[in-house]
C-alpha cells in the first residue's frame, strides 16, 4: 500500500517532466525551408502578356511603414497584362520561422487591409480545384470580389502556414479557445515559416484557370500538398 502511495505523486511528476520536454522540443524554431528569393517563385510573362514590377507601397516611406508593421523577411509585388487589357497582380510575402504569428499575419487579409482601405466587399467563397502545372492540387484559398469606384476586383488569396494552408471564417472573431487550441496543435512554437500569396484581377480569376498563365504562377510555390486544410 505504501508503495502504490508513493508511486501516485511519482507517475504525476513524470507526467509533467515529460509535458515540459514536449513543449520545449515544440518550441524550437524550426530551420527555414525555402532560401530562395520570392521573386524567383514568379514565372516569365506567356505568350501575349507583359510583366511589369511593381513597389509594394507608393513612396518609401510607406513602404518602411509597411514592413515596421508586416515584417516580412521577402516580398514581391508584380502585374502581369495581356495584350486584350487583361490583368492580374501578383502579391506575395515570406516570413521565416520564429518572424511572425500566424494570427498576425492573418489580420492583414484583404478582408481586413482591402477594407479598411475603403474597399467595399460584395462577395466571398472558397476557391477550390486548382492544380500546378506538374498536377498537384493546390489547397482551397479563398475568392473575395471587392468594388471601389465602380469597378470589381477579383481576388483570391492563400496563407500558408508550416505544412498547412489556413482557411478564414470571415466576419467573425477567433472563439475564445484559440490561443489554447493553438497551443495543443502547435506546442509554443507559434511562429513557422509562412507565405501569403495573393492575385487579384479586373476579370473573374476563373477565366485564367485553364490557360497558361495561372497553372505557371502557381508552378513554384511550396505548397503544403495533400495537407489538411486548418480553419484559423
Amino acid at each position: 500500500m505504501k508503495l502504490k502511495r508513493a508511486t501516485i505523486p511519482t507517475c504525476f511528476a513524470l507526467l509533467i517532466a515529460a509535458s515540459g520536454l514536449i513543449l520545449y522540443g515544440s518550441s524550437q524554431i524550426p530551420e527555414a525551408r525555402f532560401t530562395a528569393r520570392v521573386s524567383d517563385l514568379l514565372p516569365p510573362s506567356p505568350a501575349g502578356w507583359s510583366i511589369k514590377e511593381k513597389p509594394i507601397a507608393e513612396s518609401e516611406e510607406l513602404k518602411q511603414a509597411v514592413g515596421e508593421l508586416l515584417n516580412f523577411d521577402d516580398g514581391t509585388f508584380v502585374e502581369y497584362t495581356s495584350t486584350d487589357g487583361d490583368r492580374i497582380s501578383v502579391y506575395i510575402a515570406y516570413w521565416t520561422p520564429g518572424k511572425m504569428s500566424h494570427r498576425l499575419v492573418a489580420t492583414h487579409t484583404p478582408d481586413v487591409c482591402w477594407v479598411g482601405a475603403g474597399w467595399k466587399k460584395e462577395a466571398e467563397a472558397k476557391v477550390t480545384g486548382l492544380n500546378t502545372t506538374s498536377g498537384n492540387e493546390i489547397p482551397t484559398g479563398e475568392s473575395r470580389i471587392f468594388m471601389a469606384n465602380g469597378a470589381p476586383e477579383h481576388v483570391w488569396f492563400w496563407h500558408l502556414v508550416g505544412d498547412e494552408s489556413k482557411s478564414y471564417d470571415t466576419g467573425s472573431n477567433p472563439p475564445w479557445h484559440a490561443a489554447l487550441s493553438d497551443l495543443f496543435c502547435k506546442g509554443l512554437n507559434q511562429r513557422e515559416e509562412q507565405f501569403f500569396i495573393r492575385l487579384s484581377s479586373n476579370r473573374p480569376l476563373s477565366t485564367f484557370q485553364h490557360g497558361e498563365i495561372i497553372p505557371h504562377l502557381f508552378a513554384k510555390i511550396p505548397w503544403p500538398i495533400n495537407k489538411p486544410i486548418s480553419e484559423l
